[in-house]
């Protein structure tokens, strides 16, 4: 059972923040797509095939179908001749059958006629008129692709859970299936929140900063698979942020911020919730991204982030990526890990978990990691150039040159 944020006093642990956020959040009502718009999505529920796939025995080449006893000692020097009485086409009945004999003339992928068992390749034949001399000896089964190789009819073609790729997509249309039961992409409202902040490409007066922090959230949620909306930038006015949030409960499965949830006298979100009791502020023991905010606006996620830009960048790998995996069905919460030594020290806060951005590759065999830059929470380049965050755990506060650490790799590896 996850800890309130109430119960432990200043500081939670990050796994016991995490678990709270997570023990609240529950996945979406699955619906039916359309396979072009199901890519991506979580497969609700598991689907059976109704039939043999492939739905026929079929010629794996050009040649001949035949029966395998008429040439079982066919070669170079005593052929087999067989009386051609057909063919065999793609997409067609075959023309005849074969019986003793006798052969039918067919194309790669088309239809087995019913009494040849093997396929005799076209180089391996002489035609000759309304004949066809067969040069070697083959068995039965021989070139010929049998139905229901591939799945039987009665078994699970894609288990449930399973993410819809390319490959679970081409399974789904050659059963006829033209959609999918999915837990749909999470349609997340994106909003920033201060005075200061000004769209890029605006000038920006002294004093003033762009908002970077919107399109951080947007390159993160499409990358997990989320829906953005970008709500663009609040004022740090009460009655505009309540007004702007309720007007997307429309189309929003959930909502995110960023800013306005510290301790300043006029940190916006905090003054338009923290008295209604369906947003819970807390402070998490994390550098960076300490102040957090997670309840729910009438029945749906809101995640109250930090301002500064790397904060924004490590919470939603904390916090919110996992979040909306689960929304959308998914099991795999987390990114992958890897275990690298550093090449230069690392300090963090012993009080704290520390993420440090580094960038990780692999060196003789084993997996390196230095740090991109400072520490520092506005330095967006140190994101930039990292592709891991290395975690130093609560009760340490140095990592040497030479140790190792557990690093979260946020995308590909350099090797």
């Amino acid at each position: 059972m996850a800890v309130h944020p109430h119960e432990r006093g200043d500081l939670l642990s990050v796994d016991d923040a995490r678990s709270y956020v997570l023990d609240r959040i529950e996945p979406l009502a699955p619906i039916e797509l359309p396979l072009q718009e199901a890519v991506g999505c979580v497969l609700a529920a598991e689907v059976v095939s109704d039939f043999d796939l492939p739905e026929f025995s079929s010629s794996a080449m050009d040649g001949y179908a035949v029966r395998a006893s008429d040439i079982f000692a066919a070669s170079m020097q005593a052929p087999a001749t067989l009386t051609v009485v057909g063919r065999a086409q793609i997409g067609q009945r075959p023309e005849a059958t074969v019986g003793w004999g006798e052969a039918v003339r067919i194309a790669t992928g088309a239809p087995i006629p019913a009494g040849a068992d093997c396929v005799i390749p076209i180089e391996r034949t002489v035609l000759e008129g309304t004949t066809v001399r067969v040069l070697a000896a083959l068995g039965p089964g021989d070139n010929i692709r049998p139905a229901g190789k591939d799945v039987r009819a009665g078994e699970v073609l894609i288990p449930q859970g399973r993410k819809l790729g390319a490959p679970e997509l081409a399974l789904l249309a050659a059963s006829g299936r033209p959609s999918a039961l999915v837990y749909p992409k999470a349609r997340a409202v994106v909003l920033s929140t201060g005075d200061e902040l000004v769209e890029p490409g605006r000038p920006a007066s002294f004093g003033q900063v762009r908002d970077a922090n919107s399109f951080t959230l947007f390159g993160a949620l499409k990358e997990v698979g989320a829906v953005p909306y970008l709500g663009g930038i609040v004022k740090d006015d009460v009655d505009a942020l309540r007004e702007e949030l309720l007007s997307h409960l429309a189309t929003a499965d959930c909502f995110i911020t960023s800013g306005g949830i510290s301790m300043g006298d006029r940190d916006v979100v905090k003054m338009a919730f923290f008295k209604r009791g369906d947003i819970e502020f807390f402070r998490v023991a994390m550098q960076p991204g300490m102040p957090q905010a997670f309840g729910m606006i009438e029945g749906k996620p809101f995640f109250g982030l930090p301002g500064n830009p790397v904060s924004v960048f490590v919470s939603f790998e904390v916090f919110v990526r996992p979040a909306l995996l689960m929304m959308m069905g998914r099991r795999d919460l987390g990114r992958p890990e890897v275990t690298a030594e550093l090449v230069e020290s690392i300090e963090g806060r012993v009080e704290k978990t520390q993420f440090a951005r580094v960038r990780v590759w692999m060196e003789d065999g084993r997996w390196r990691a230095k740090p991109t830059g400072g520490s520092g929470s506005n330095l967006i380049s140190t994101i930039t150039a990292a592709n891991g965050l290395a975690v130093l755990p609560e009760g340490e506060d140095y990592a040497p040159a030479g140790s190792e650490v557990r690093v979260i790799v946020f995308r590909a590896l350099d090797r």
